[in-house]
């Protein structure tokens, strides 16, 4: 039989129709979607008055990178502004996973990690209060040889000198001591890796404690005060600009979050991070639940919180094509489908929003920052349903828990999952703290790095792999 090619065309226009549609569908029916909202986090009093005509430090943001890097630089004894477009711990900073860790991390962030754990104990009675961290143990079940084999090889590569005069305390357990971390658990795991020293922070409690112990030493934190851009002076900071009046200063550091490569742009330094959503529910604590934090193979994943509720997030990555999808998008390809926190994409109305949005913009012009005070994306029900299906199907004791609270957010990593913690040769006097997808165990230590790279100091840990100058 002859077929013609008009036909054969068409035919093959209907295939790829149907196949394009197979794909494209579920992209469009996830959940997922850029929205106004508002904070989490405990509520923070911003300093009251005018800004200060000048300040040795201004920081951009007041989520856990900014009140870090301000409390470290404060207790050297610099003069400390931050400068917050909406509140305090207000987007990512308030809906962060906060589980405490260094588990198979790789040799460029194992140091944050190691060291910020540390840091992490010892915060409670560095700043007299209860940030709500505790040390709680990690148990992530170990389902093939493959795997086993890996994490032997991390824990051996990772005991011989991890640093800062603090041992590691990641091992394999297995038989009784595995059955008593997971109790009735419906699955014969029959080994694990432990982390004895992870710990858990709640989002919603540790950035607001911090800042107002930051704002206890001395540092005035602008709520509601977006940062426009920066002038100089013979090629160094002299002025940063507010929607509020201009803060003089020569030293900047931007820990701007999912808002820190818009900013740059503007600046004319690309910064290849990409938003994409996650999302994470609050359960109800039962008699007889797993303690800690807990990693299965078979896609559970929760963190006990100090109130004895339950953190429980699916761990996968959600990216909203737009604008920068097209630019960078290839550049994330790798991550499709699989890793340690597997990416999937949508489409949706946030594509033309992108369009929208300016990407440049004079100084004394309303900016993206001050329309858009504190962002978030809707959750994906579809996984959190999931997740509390499979962690009750495999702990039948959370049958009678019940969810409290659920809620989207987002991050922008950059491609190679590292984070940006950098001076920026074209700005003298610019350093950025961003990109951190583990934010809440990073933090005490970025924020230490950073101070460091501000005072022009020895750094407490090699900045090397942060460097911006890696994507040049």
């Amino acid at each position: 039989m002859k077929i013609s090619r008009r036909k054969f065309l068409i035919g093959a226009g209907a295939v790829g129709a149907l196949g394009a549609g197979a794909v494209v569908t579920p992209m469009m029916r996830r959940e997922g979607t850029l929205i106004q909202t508002k904070s989490r986090a405990q509520h923070v009093v911003g300093t009251e008055g005018p800004l200060p005509k000048q300040s040795d430090v201004v920081i951009i943001g007041a989520g856990i990178q900014g009140i870090m890097t301000a409390i470290n630089l404060r207790e050297r004894g610099l003069s400390v502004t931050i400068c917050e477009k909406g509140e305090v711990g207000g987007e990512q900073s308030g809906r962060a996973y906060s589980q405490i860790i260094s588990y198979k991390t790789s040799p460029e962030i194992f140091p944050l990690h190691h060291y910020g754990k540390k840091l992490w104990r010892e915060m409670n009675a560095r700043v007299n209060d209860d940030t709500s961290y505790r040390t709680q143990g990690r148990v992530e079940a170990i389902a093939t040889d493959k795997e086993l084999a890996t994490v032997r090889e991390w824990i051996a590569l990772n005991s011989e000198d991890p640093g800062f005069d603090t041992p590691l305390k990641t091992r394999i357990i297995h038989g009784e001591e595995l059955a008593a971390r997971l109790p009735n658990a419906q699955t014969n795991w029959e080994i694990a890796g432990f982390e004895e020293d992870a710990g858990s922070v709640d989002p919603e409690t540790g950035t607001p404690v911090l800042a107002r112990y930051a704002q206890r030493i001395g540092v005035k934190i602008f709520t509601n005060c977006a940062v426009r851009g920066i002038e100089t002076e013979g090629g160094k900071i002299a002025d940063v600009v507010t929607e509020r009046g201009n803060i003089k200063t020569s030293s900047v550091v931007l820990a701007g979050g999912i808002w820190s490569r818009l900013f740059m742009g503007n600046l004319g330094v690309d910064l290849p991070t990409l938003n994409v959503y996650l999302s994470q529910q609050r359960v109800s604590g039962v008699p007889g639940a797993p303690k800690g934090n807990v990693h299965l193979p078979n896609g559970i994943h929760f963190r006990e919180q100090a109130d004895g509720t339950y953190a429980v997030a699916p761990r996968i990555f959600t990216s909203s094509i737009v604008k920068d999808s097209i630019l960078l998008g290839p550049k994330f390809m790798h991550l499709l489908g699989g890793g340690e926190l597997p990416l999937e994409f949508k489409i949706g109305p946030d594509f033309l929003s992108s369009f929208q949005i300016p990407t440049s913009w004079n100084l004394d012009e309303v900016t993206p920052f001050e329309k858009n005070r504190i962002v978030t994306a809707t959750q994906n029900n579809e996984h959190l349903d999931a997740v509390f299906n499979r962690m009750k199907r495999e702990f039948p004791q959370f049958e009678a828990s019940e969810v409290v609270e659920r809620w989207g957010a987002i991050v922008a990593p950059t491609y190679d999952e590292l984070p940006i913690i950098s001076k920026v040769p074209q700005y003298p006097g610019l350093v950025i703290n961003t990109a951190t997808v583990w934010g809440m165990t990073e933090s005490p230590a970025a924020g230490e790095l950073t101070a460091d790279l501000v005072m022009d100091r020895k750094p407490v840990i090699n900045p090397t792999p942060f460097d911006v100058t890696r994507f040049s």
